[in-house]
């Protein structure tokens, strides 16, 4: 009887730690990641025809990169100015076809020499400016810049830029090289440009 009764009250006390432990962790929060979105790519083309740039520039501030989980994001303060930006005529422009929003077959080139020239100057801070053409509303302009720019951002990152050295920015349609409003300025300002400045 003395066991039956020892055993009995060592399997109460076993039920009771158990179902405290249970409560323990039933009552603990769990955390998941937020979601993170990208968006996807299509083929671009590219105009013949060099472009001007023009010599201000005035826009939204631009924004700091971040690429990946949380742990990766970049450290990189956001320029407060674009004017702290300058031209670098070694970094080419990349062309898109209307409502397009990557770096196709034809941007591939220049986007290879322009992570070349990145990758050669380590001190440069990169800002890449998304433009569009004159058609569609200022909101689907900035939109589609920010579209733009995004796509030339990601490539970058593939090809191990890092990403504390890059802002992006999306103008719209409010800086054009070419202001006629025919289909050979559309295509001139249909454009990622780069800008630099130099550490």
């Amino acid at each position: 009887m003395t066991t039956r009764a020892s055993h009995s009250a060592i399997l109460i006390v076993l039920l009771a730690i158990l179902a405290s432990c249970a409560q323990k962790t039933a009552s603990t929060p769990e955390t998941t990641p937020a979601p993170t979105a990208s968006a996807p790519a299509a083929p671009t083309g590219q105009p013949a025809a060099p472009e001007q740039r023009p010599a201000e520039r005035s826009g939204p501030a631009p924004q700091a990169v971040s690429a990946g989980p949380p742990a990766a994001q970049t450290t990189a303060t956001a320029p407060q100015s674009l004017d702290d930006f300058a031209d670098e005529p070694a970094l080419k422009d990349i062309f898109f076809d209307p409502g397009r929003a990557d770096v196709g077959r034809n941007g591939m080139k220049m986007m290879k020499d322009n992570v070349r020239w990145i990758l050669e100057i380590p001190g440069a801070l990169v800002l890449v400016e998304g433009h569009t053409d004159y058609k569609g509303s200022r909101e689907e302009n900035i939109a589609m810049g920010e579209r733009r720019a995004k796509a030339v951002v990601s490539f970058l990152l593939k090809e191990g830029v890092p990403d504390t050295r890059l802002y992006t920015v999306s103008l719209g349609s409010d800086h054009p090289v070419c202001p006629e409003k025919t289909n050979a300025c559309a295509a001139k300002n249909r454009r990622v440009h780069f800008r630099v400045k130099k550490q």
